[in-house]
């Protein structure tokens, strides 16, 4: 891993101002800039690359969890973007990396729409800098959390029409969230939400020995990891049509066959069920 260096805050000033009235604080960790850190970005604050650290101390596995769930990224958009799907939203999508949504989906289709949804307003900024460069891509502020108001958002409905199916991320997002914040109710209204035939991927980490260390809110850290059981991750998915293989244990056979074997991480691709149509797909990851 090529460790981060301080945050360019000028470029971040002239690129994509934060907007007035926005609250910035670069003496807590965030988990989107301790990710960056983690895949070797540098765009991240002395707070967050300290306590990446310390999380690596305490849990090495991490690092490969950050890993996977980006492979995941790649394997999934290819996948719904080879059967068919041309509308992507990606709900929590961090800051901007190699490789991100709209770059995998449009090595199928260039016209392919996507929209980048935070609750960071650095990522938010960072998104409508350097990723939101044409008419067909999008990013602005949303919350899971609220996933109605999110649907509902003028800006998002000028891009992606919900009356047609879309594919919808939530990668590393709901293990950020607590039960009482209702995970499988947020799965649930976005498969209400969505045109049948839409799709929803998640990755979600289990909770294990190894991770226990690292869950639960921490000191200096924004926002607590709430790994979960498999049968409760299964639980969150109920409203989807699971396409198969999953939901699976990350990496898959292939990208584990360069690492260590599979870790307490599951991907799930879902189908939002109703237009009495198969999958298109051929199942393959």
């Amino acid at each position: 891993m090529t460790p981060g260096s301080t945050l360019d805050t000028a470029r971040r000033a002239d690129q994509a101002p934060l907007g007035e009235g926005t609250k910035f604080s670069t003496s807590t960790a965030g988990v989107a800039r301790m990710c960056n850190y983690f895949l070797g970005g540098k765009d991240n604050y002395a707070a967050d690359r300290d306590s990446a650290e310390r999380v690596l101390r305490r849990c090495p596995v991490v690092l490969r969890l950050v890993q996977a769930n980006r492979g995941f990224l790649d394997r999934a958009a290819t996948l719904l973007a080879g059967a068919g799907l041309r509308q992507f939203v990606d709900i929590g999508c961090g800051l901007p990396a190699d490789d991100n949504l709209g770059d995998i989906v449009r090595r199928t289709d260039p016209s392919c729409r996507v929209a980048y949804v935070d609750n960071d307003p650095m990522v938010v900024a960072h998104a409508r800098a350097l990723l939101a460069v044409d008419a067909n891509t999008t990013a602005f502020a949303g919350d899971v959390r609220d996933t109605e108001a999110l649907l509902a958002d003028a800006g998002l409905r000028r891009l992606i029409d919900f009356g047609e199916p879309a594919a919808v991320f939530l990668l590393g997002v709901l293990d950020f969230l607590p039960d009482e914040a209702g995970p499988r109710r947020i799965v649930d209204a976005l498969a209400a939400g969505l045109a049948p035939g839409s799709h929803v991927v998640i990755s979600h980490a289990e909770r294990t020995a190894e991770l226990a260390p690292i869950a639960g809110p921490r000191p200096g850290v924004d926002t607590p990891f709430h790994p979960r059981g498999e049968d409760e991750i299964a639980d969150i998915c109920r409203s989807l049509e699971m396409v198969e293989p999953y939901p699976a244990r990350l990496p898959q056979p292939r990208a584990a066959a360069r690492g260590t074997g599979p870790l307490p991480l599951f991907g799930c691709v879902g189908r939002v069920p109703g237009d009495g149509r198969p999958w298109p797909g051929d199942g393959r990851s």
